[in-house]
């Protein structure tokens, strides 16, 4: 298994078109000791459930066909536009928009209030994988309709924050969660991120979250595609996209985010582009 395969937060199920691509959640680094299964509680580590609303723009990727949605997500998302998904790049790079769906409408994937949505476009940044390896993960999903979804607000520089939030799907440590959760995790500058993972981070395009000394508080597999968030004037605003680290919620090593704003711009050409 290549490194990437180790760092990458997906979830149980994948898109037909990932195949390989289907990672597991306890990779570790290079240079740490991997916990013994008793000693590692990974929960969307150290969180709690989700309320209906807190995020209504939390949408859950998945495969197209039939089956449970529960069954069939592998990754988040988080709405942006009325009829535009924002995901992880390393969620979709190698579907087709056919393969996919977003499950929206509810924090619970077993809700009778769930919409399921065909995806008719896809667009996987042109610099992801540059100039390090899940550098630009970011990808949009267009839908084949607009859903009744308040789109997240969009993003700002990160550091002016001390606590930001992610929420999704991802493994508790017990198995993956129906409900979505949440958690507060601290902000880790780039100089703090750099040297958790030494040369496989881009502090242009990367962002790093969690308790460096103590852990316990985390994003973890399946979470992935789903939105990191900072406090606004008007409620969450959306600065990240969850997208790798080692293990879940381990001391020195924090959560990795897609940085938002090095490529907001690029996101707002591409819906320019779709209109």
């Amino acid at each position: 298994m290549d490194r990437k395969q180790h760092l990458v937060r997906l979830g149980a199920g994948v898109v037909a078109g990932l195949g390989a691509a289907a990672i597991a959640w306890t990779g570790v680094a290079a240079n740490a000791e991997e916990p013994a299964a008793d000693d590692f509680e990974a929960k969307v580590v150290g969180g709690q459930p989700a309320a209906e609303g807190q995020y209504p723009w939390l949408v859950a990727v998945g495969d197209a066909g039939s089956g449970d949605p529960y069954e069939r997500r592998f990754c988040g998302g988080s709405v942006i536009a009325e009829d535009v998904v924002l995901t992880a790049a390393h969620c979709v790079d190698e579907a087709d928009p056919d393969d996919l769906v977003v499950f929206s409408g509810s924090v619970d994937l077993e809700s009778d209030d769930i919409v399921e949505t065909a995806v008719t476009d896809l667009h996987i940044a042109h610099d992801y994988d540059e100039p390090v390896e899940l550098a630009n993960d970011w990808a949009l999903l267009r839908l084949d309709d607009a859903l009744d979804v308040e789109p997240v607000e969009m993003g700002t520089d990160p550091e002016e924050f001390d606590v930001l939030e992610t929420a999704g799907w991802g493994e508790t440590g017990t198995g993956f969660p129906t409900v979505a959760r949440w958690v507060e995790v601290p902000f880790v500058s780039d100089d703090d991120c750099e040297a958790a993972y030494p040369g496989e981070v881009d502090p242009q395009t990367m962002l790093c979250a969690g308790d460096l000394e103590n852990g316990g508080v985390d994003s973890c597999g399946g979470d992935s595609g789903g939105p990191i968030m900072a406090p606004g004037d008007d409620g969450l605003i959306l600065v990240g996209i969850v997208s790798w680290g080692y293990g879940c919620a381990q001391p020195g090593n924090p959560g990795v985010y897609a940085e938002l704003a090095d490529f907001n711009g690029a996101i707002d050409d591409v819906l320019e582009d779709w209109d």
